[in-house]
């Protein structure tokens, strides 16, 4: 017969276990497309996913995902040591995020700055819109490959697909970007 005054057992996640799926895992190919895309409106979304992943990671303390997406670049900085400190407990390299992160804070404000002036019109400002969008995609697919590695999926194979919900709004952004490039054209 068991012992009733024996305290009750449960099996405990190793850490491999845990470290899969610490933090929002998608390949650096889908995070490009989708910022392009969207305009940049797709870094809110992988604000929230990050964030969402920290909720029971961080508790008692209670976060919310939604004002940390929204106001990203107040919170890049303590996402990039949070993947920094995980990678760190698993045993690996430690990366020197603050960089990173100062990139695509600056790069963020300054395309978002020069989204509201008006352009030299034709090829040029196609160009400039390109690398208004594009660029501060860049750091965030940086701290995408250390959160991918933090979660122990290198090449984010696990989120590499596109979905259903992806082609919601990939299409709309295409046809804008269509529409973008027939206004400048015609």
């Amino acid at each position: 017969m068991d012992n009733l005054y024996q305290t009750p057992k449960a099996e405990l996640l190793d850490e491999q276990s845990h470290s899969r799926g610490a933090f929002f895992v998608t390949s650096q190919n889908k995070l490009y497309l989708l910022y392009f895309t969207t305009f940049g409106l797709y870094s809110i979304y992988w604000f929230y996913k990050q964030w969402n992943s920290q909720r029971s990671a961080m508790l008692p303390k209670k976060i919310w995902p939604a004002p940390r997406s929204i106001f990203q670049i107040f919170f890049t900085h303590s996402l990039c040591r949070l993947i920094n400190e995980h990678k760190q407990r698993q045993g690996q390299a430690p990366w020197a995020y603050s960089g990173t992160a100062w990139a695509y804070v600056l790069l963020t404000l300054v395309s978002d700055g020069l989204t509201r002036t008006d352009g030299p019109g034709g090829a040029l400002e196609l160009l400039l819109t390109i690398g208004v969008v594009i660029v501060p995609a860049i750091p965030l697919a940086l701290i995408q490959q250390q959160a991918n590695q933090a979660s122990g999926d290198d090449n984010g194979q696990t989120n590499a697909s596109i979905s259903g919900l992806n082609l919601l709004f990939i299409v709309p952004g295409a046809l804008l970007w269509l529409l973008f490039l027939g206004a400048l054209f015609f």
